[in-house]
């Protein structure tokens, strides 16, 4: 088949297995999309019909990217019938046509993570739980994690210990119960709830599993285990699933992701054929052998080579600076060098591991003689503005009334008078009654609340009720429009005048213009569509690079999928990259590792990596040493960078080499003692007996201590003296960790 030809031989080996297992491990930049696009056009071509396969990608931008490149190769009508787009959107999909066979109506409405804080703090409130032993942002993330291991809150109560699992647990069940009061569901519903729902109604999951025949799930490394689950399940009968990922990018742990999943596929099918793309196209060698090299010193991985055709390229660029301020200057003067040789702005990507981390180099590009243009990813995200969550929950309430949570956000915005009286008096309808807030407003009567509190919910209820009555008659900009003329939330903004007003006017009318464009490009569009289209963007959706008008500043974990000419890695520093609680955890740590790799193979051409001797941590000096990470690289791949020699104490990372428990040994028998974190603990250091008396005074057994990641937590038990202690925690988060005091930053607290 012609088109087939334009394909390397593993891409093409890839491409051209029909059916049967197939584990694809597509290494970075080797070309994977490419091949999934052929595969799909290949499957068609060869006779399946495009209805019959279901392709899963993990952002909608790479979603539509296949299946436009899948219809360029057999046409578009031929591919028209494709179902390809994330997990997500798959699930709600599934979940729009079947919901009401779990309790809910297909209007639901799909909370993002702040809409599921809000109510989450809401219930907190409640029911007295609101306090500052256990916060609601733990809380979340303990039942995103449960719902994620498709457990039940009694599952939870059972299989979690610890003092906040109860709490936890009947905290979860309230929120579940409020979700489904206010008909919502939220991102890990998504999933989770389809997994039930195939449980519950074997006639459905035998409907979908005849219907698609074949799957193909993309970056399967990311997912976790309901998604597991849910795959597993379509592929039982007839086992035609192409699993396509790379384990050395597996950066998602923190989030559920689990990289077993991938690393076990030959054992959930021993029939599985395994296919290795390992041509790289993006990378120069020598970023090539170095990523390769610094991987190759994890244990759970998958072994492969990446190699490629491009040139030796330059060798990648090391430099030691003496604080965050220094070590943005020197960003700042390479970025003027990089300029002079060619470069464009563009061109350039500065990456680090915290968001923190950009202050100090934004602050350089600002005050630079010739300020630098820039953008920042991961700021703020679009949706996440308050005007346009407040236009947003006008739409929701109008979309779906039984959403309670949307209807709190706007009842008073703008301020129409409805006070806190007539709120108190709805929620107490809603507690008699069970009825959602909006049918307990409409039960509200004049003589409960006086003339003048009722006469504009009154109003109220009844502009709802009309819109409501409208939504399938007008298209969604004219109903935006209408919302903002009818309520007076642009005539506000107007009045007040201020920048931050015309911000947030234009964002408003960005919105407008997206829902214009939304109605444009679709036959049949409406209020639901558009809600969930905008509730499933995606963090990689919203990446925007200026393609040469700016420098990208932005997180490793952003980065992926991405790539640039020049890549600056900053922080390179032990308990910032790899980040403080990855240290006492080995999966953890290898996670880090990986993380690493993927910034290093976001570079085509140069590579420049930095670290400080000493980075400001709230407000105090902390001094550091090198990341493992930058050992771990073959000298005769790195360049050092010597134009700020000046800075005291410089050492070469020869000088600088470190045990196996990764903390620092000063090669050579010098006396001098560098005072910095590592070997500020180490035996020979007379600051050793000081820390076993600090160690002694607060960290025993039955005291609580604060630690800078997991929060506040009882010790439970200790091994080993001085600079060698470990502690067993207990955190109020339920989770158990083992601790290494040295460099676990912990405070005492009651």
């Amino acid at each position: 088949m012609s088109f087939l030809d334009q394909l390397n031989p593993e891409q093409r080996r890839a491409a051209q297995i029909l059916s049967g297992p197939v584990l694809i491990l597509a290494g970075a930049g080797s070309g994977k999309t490419r091949t999934l696009t052929h595969r799909l056009a290949h499957l068609i071509a060869s006779g399946t019909s495009a209805h019959r396969i279901l392709a899963v990608t993990f952002t909608n931008k790479a979603a539509r990217e296949m299946k436009e490149r899948t219809a360029r190769l057999i046409g578009e009508s031929r591919a028209a019938s494709l179902w390809i787009g994330t997990f997500h959107s798959i699930c709600a999909r599934i979940l729009r046509r079947d919901a009401h066979l779990l309790g809910y109506d297909a209007r639901f409405t799909i909370y993002d993570s702040d809409d599921s804080l809000t109510l989450v703090k809401r219930i907190m409130r409640e029911h007295g739980t609101l306090d500052d032993s256990l916060k609601p942002g733990i809380v979340r993330a303990r039942i995103s994690e449960a719902k994620a291991f498709l457990l039940t809150p009694e599952e939870y109560a059972r299989n979690r210990k610890g003092p906040a699992a109860a709490v936890i647990a009947d905290l979860y069940r309230r929120y579940q119960a409020a979700l489904m009061s206010n008909n919502a569901m939220d991102f890990d519903d998504l999933l989770a709830l389809p997994v039930r729902l195939f449980r519950t109604q074997p006639e459905v999951l035998e409907e979908y599993r005849t219907r698609f025949q074949h799957l193909l799930i993309d970056e399967y490394q990311d997912t976790n285990q309901a998604q597991y689950v849910l795959v597993k399940m379509l592929a039982e009968n007839h086992h035609n699933i192409c699993a396509v990922g790379d384990d050395d990018q597996s950066i998602y742990g923190w989030r559920g992701a689990d990289i077993t999943n991938i690393l076990n596929f030959e054992k959930d099918f021993p029939d599985a054929t395994v296919v290795r793309l390992e041509q790289n196209y993006r990378s120069t060698r020598t970023i090539l052998k170095a990523a390769g090299a610094v991987v190759r010193h994890n244990r759970k991985r998958k072994e492969k080579e990446l190699w490629t055709q491009n040139g030796p390229g330059d060798h990648l660029t090391i430099a030691e600076l003496a604080d965050e301020k220094e070590e943005a200057e020197w960003i700042r003067e390479r970025l003027a060098r990089l300029l002079e040789d060619g470069h464009s702005y563009g061109d350039i990507a500065v990456l680090y591991r915290t968001n923190a981390q950009s202050r100090a180099i934004e602050e350089a590009f600002v005050r630079s003689s010739k300020p630098i243009p820039y953008t920042v990813v991961g700021g703020l995200r679009f949706y996440e503005r308050k005007e346009i969550k407040d236009v947003l929950a006008y739409l929701r309430v109008i979309d779906n009334p039984r959403d309670s949570e949307s209807l709190r956000r706007i009842v008073n915005v703008p301020r129409r008078g409805i006070g806190d009286k007539t709120m108190a008096l709805a929620a107490e309808r809603m507690a008699g009654t069970g009825l959602p807030l909006m049918e307990a407003l409409r039960t509200l009567e004049e003589h409960e609340l006086g003339p003048r509190a009722y006469k504009p919910i009154n109003e109220f209820i009844r502009w709802l009720d009309a819109l409501i009555a409208k939504k399938t008659e007008m298209a969604v900009d004219e109903l935006l429009e209408k919302i903002l003329t009818d309520t007076g939330y642009r005539a506000q903004l107007e009045q007040d005048g201020s920048v931050e007003a015309e911000t947030r006017l234009q964002n408003i009318g960005e919105l407008v213009a997206g829902a214009t464009a939304y109605v444009e490009a679709n036959n049949e569009p409406n209020v639901s569509a558009f809600l969930e289209d905008i509730a499933l963007v995606t963090d990689a959706d919203e990446v925007q690079t200026d393609g040469g008008n700016s420098v990208t500043l932005m997180t490793l974990h952003s980065a992926k999928g991405l790539e640039f000419p020049v890549v600056f890695v900053t922080g390179m520093e032990e308990g910032l990259f790899p980040i403080a609680g990855s240290l006492q955890d080995a999966a953890e740590l290898e996670e880090e590792r990986r993380l690493f790799y993927v910034g290093l193979t976001r570079a085509q051409k140069l590579v420049f990596l930095s670290y400080a001797q000493r980075r400001r941590r709230f407000n105090e000096w902390a001094n550091t040493q090198p990341s493992r990470f930058l050992q771990e690289i073959p000298d005769e791949l790195l360049k050092w960078d010597t134009a700020r020699a000046e800075v005291p104490g410089r050492q070469t990372l020869d000088q600088r080499r470190f045990r196996e428990d990764g903390f620092v040994r000063t090669r050579g028998a010098s006396t001098r003692h560098v005072h910095t974190v590592g070997d500020e603990f180490s035996q020979e250091s007379s600051y050793a007996d000081d820390f076993s008396q600090t160690v002694d005074s607060f960290l025993t057994i039955g005291h609580h201590v604060m630690h800078p990641m997991f929060g506040r937590g009882k010790i439970t038990n200790r091994e080993g003296l001085g600079v060698d202690t470990k502690l067993t925690i207990l955190f109020d988060s339920g989770q158990t960790k083992k601790i290494l005091v040295r460099v676990a930053h912990l405070e005492p607290c009651v």
